[in-house]
Parts: C-alpha cells; structure tokens; sequence
C-alpha cells in the first residue's frame, strides 16, 4: 500500500513538473515570436505574394468577392491565382492603405498560431512515443517519453525559421498551425478510437489546402497507408470520414473555382511550379547568376510556355544530361527542400530583405540560430531514415499496433511532401511547415536507435559475464 502511494505521489510530482516546465517553454517561444515581430523591420512588406494576399483581404472586405487584383475603385473579376485562407484572417485587420498597426496585429495573430504549434508538437510527440492503449491512462507512460516531447517542444519554440515567418504576410504560419493541429487531431481519433476528433483532423487539413494548395492531394495519397496502418474495419470507421471531410473542403473550393472562373484552379499555378522544378540546383545551365531565379535568363520561359511545352522540354534536357536530371529530381531536391537556407529570398532564415531584426543584432538569438542550424542537418537525416525503419522495420523501434499508426501517419506527411516537391519546385521555404514533424520524428529516430542500442549492449555484456563464469 505504501509503495503503491509513493508511486502515485511520484507520478503526480512528475505531471507537476512536466506541466511546468512546459509552460516554460511556451512562454519562451511566444516571448520569442513577440519580440521578434514587435523588433522587426521588414523592407516593401507588402510586396510578391504578400501584395496578392493583401489584395485578396481588400477584395473581400470592400467587394465581397476573392480575387488577387485590386484596384480601389471598382470590384474585380473572381480569382483562384492564390489560395484564400491568408487573405480571409487578414481581413479583420487590414487597411487601406497598409499600416504598420495592420501588419503589427496580423504578426501578432500568426505570433499566437505560432506558440500553439509548440504544444502541438510537443502533443503529437507524446502520442507518437507514447504507445499507449486507448485504455491505458496518459500518467503511466514512462518519464523519458516526457523529456523527448519537452525537447522537441523546445526546438520549435526556438527555430528561427518558425519565428521569423511570423513577421511577413506569408502562409507558413497559418499552414503550420493547421497542418500540426489537423495531424493532432487525426492521431487523437487513432489513439481513442474517436471518429470526431479524426474528422476534425480532416477539417484542419483540409483547411490547410485552403492557406497553401499543397496539401490538396494529402487526404488522397494518406489514405492507403492509413488503410495498411489501421485495417479495414477501423480505417472505414475513423480514417474514412476524416480523409473525406478534408476532401469535402477542398472540393468545396473546387466547385467555387468552376463556377466563377471556369476551371478548378488557375491553370499557371501547376504550370510555373513544374516549369520552375526543372532547372537543377535552382540554376540555368549552372550558370551561377542564375542561382534562384533560374526562369530570369532562361529564353524557354521568356515565351511563356504551356505545361505541354514545359514537359516536352523538361524531357529534351533531361535526355542530354540523365544523370544531372536522374541526381536532381531523385537526390537534389528532397536535399533541398529540406535544407537549411532560404534560395528564393533574402538568404539564411529571411525570405524579404529586413533592415532590422533582433536575429542580426541579438547575441542570445544568434545562439539559439547557430544551435539549431548545427542540429537541423542530423535531426533531417535521423527523420528519414525513421521513415524508412518504420515502414519496413518497425519490430526495430518496439512500435505497438497503436503508435505504428500515428508514425506511419507522420510518415505519410513527410512522404507526400518530398513527392509533391520532386515534382515540382523544393525551395527551402516550403519545406519550414514541416520542421515540428521532421524534429519530433528526427529525435523519436534517435532515441529508440539508442534505446535499442543499449539493449543489444546489455544483452551482450550478460553473455560475455556469463561465459566468463564458465
């Protein structure tokens, strides 16, 4: 009976502190994101993309209708050049003209989206070392399971990347918060056997493609490997209807596309990014001036090619240099895009010039960047190679029934994003929605690599303590 009380207050003293120190951490990264957006000076903010969302807030607050164009006077066309999802929770804050009290409210929005994307991470960790039954309470988990979710936690309050996009009009804040939050969800509904919480995950994600299209195809390319992961009965149960709500979404759009513009999507939208995914290492002939805007001195774009034209002339290339093209598409741009530097923007953590941030001025902030930089190159590579390990070697991370389908639902994720991305453009940008999930699964790969590297070590050190016995 005493011990029994002891293991209980032990247990209880344990949640205290993981509480706690997890407040800690949530604190620090919205501390982090609040002083970078209020520190922050970003040059032309409203400029590229940031222009067509701010246009698209405009539109829907005085017109009422979506479009990216925006001429003040009268209302324009309807439009799908851009996704709607940032330009919908821009309009409570925008102005006309933009306002540094406009851009000051949207980044302390996308601040807030951001510091909630740290408890996600450190949720969707713990459910994915956890291995827990559905009946099986939370507070018997084993304490190292807490300390993995608390660093990962950690990682996300402090990258810069997930910091810094919080000060520009951009989607990855808004992508990455519901991406995490959908993944959550789904891998809640797994975890309990609760088909609401799953068709909440799909609503998220679906929402998701409503901020940035690609997770369009997401819901699509999960669901085989949902339907491997959880069997038939469950995967109609629970996975079903989440896949189907996030579809449900995107069609909706779909069908708001056709009957206002007349096609599904912008037709240039898939044209540029297989045009823009052909040129290897971002460059025109290797011609170094080229580097990131390869399209700038390449006559072919120049002439605006259809996506006919554009496949035709992607195979001519690759036809006289294979293995340039073999090494790009295979190698080159799952590399890059989950490479550490920005290619297409300011360079090292910025995609718009900044003429102030606390990052170029900051010695604790310079810390924390050359940390996770150092680590970004070894967590990136530990989460694929658990990819692979939990795919087709699960038996060698211990997975049970239930934590074999939220990783394998991880997996999925990181999968659809390297092939979207090898098909068309891997600039580094697209891949920051994925750091929280190449993070988690990075330090999940490494601490069951050690975990099971112990155990061989144990097991050999009794062998030989018993042979020298004898």
């Amino acid at each position: 009976m005493e011990n029994q009380i002891a293991s209980e207050m032990k247990i209880r003293s344990n949640r205290i502190v993981t509480v706690l120190l997890l407040a800690m951490i949530v604190l620090l990264g919205a501390a982090l994101r609040l002083w970078v957006i209020s520190d922050t000076t970003v040059k032309s903010p409203i400029r590229a993309d940031a222009q067509r969302y701010y246009a698209g807030a405009l539109n829907l607050k005085y017109w009422g209708v979506f479009s990216s164009t925006f001429s003040g006077t009268v209302a324009p066309p309807p439009g799908a050049a851009i996704s709607p999802g940032t330009s919908v929770a821009l309009m409570p804050f925008v102005e006309y003209p933009p306002t540094r009290r406009m851009l000051f409210r949207f980044n302390a929005y996308q601040a807030i989206l951001s510091t909630l994307t740290i408890l996600a991470a450190y949720a969707l960790y713990r459910l994915l070392a956890g291995g827990q039954r559905a009946d099986q309470s939370p507070a018997t988990s084993p304490p190292h399971i807490d300390k993995g979710a608390l660093l990962v936690a950690l990682l996300i309050a402090l990258s810069p990347h997930l910091i810094s996009m919080t000060t520009y009009l951009l989607t990855e804040t808004q992508f990455t918060f519901l991406l995490m939050f959908g993944l959550l969800a789904l891998a809640w509904g797994i975890h309990r056997e609760r088909p609401g919480w799953a068709v909440l995950g799909g609503v998220l994600l679906g929402l998701s493609a409503l901020t940035r299209p690609t997770t369009e195809y997401l819901p699509l390319f999960m669901a085989p490997f949902l339907f491997w992961a959880m069997g038939p009965r469950p995967f109609l149960r629970i996975g079903l209807p989440a896949l189907g709500s996030a579809l449900a979404i995107i069609v909706a759009w779909k069908i708001r596309n056709l009957a206002t513009i007349g096609a599904l999507s912008d037709p240039m939208l898939f044209n540029d990014t297989i045009l823009l995914g052909i040129y290897p290492d971002f460059m025109f002939n290797a011609m170094p001036e080229s580097y990131a805007y390869p399209t700038r001195h390449d006559p072919f774009a120049a002439q605006a090619p259809a996506l006919s034209e554009v496949f035709q002339e992607l195979f001519r290339r690759a036809r006289e240099a294979p293995l340039t093209y073999a090494h790009w598409y295979l190698i080159g741009k799952p590399t890059a895009l989950l490479s550490w530097k920005i290619v297409a923007g300011a360079g090292d953590i910025f995609i718009y010039p900044v003429a102030a941030s606390p990052y170029l001025s900051s010695p604790f902030l310079q810390f924390t960047k050359t940390v996770s930089a150092y680590l970004h190159p070894f967590l990136t590579v530990a989460a694929l190679i658990g990819c692979g390990i939990i795919l087709f070697r699960p038996r060698l991370f211990g997975l049970n029934e239930n934590s074999r389908c939220i990783a394998i639902l991880i997996v999925s994720v990181v999968l659809y994003f390297l092939a979207v991305h090898m098909v068309g453009a891997p600039f580094p940008r697209y891949g920051i929605p994925l750091r929280p999930i190449i993070y988690g699964l990075g330090l999940f790969t490494l601490a069951m690599m050690g975990k099971t590297f112990l155990a061989h070590l144990a097991s050999w050190r009794k062998k030989a303590g018993t042979r020298a016995m004898k």
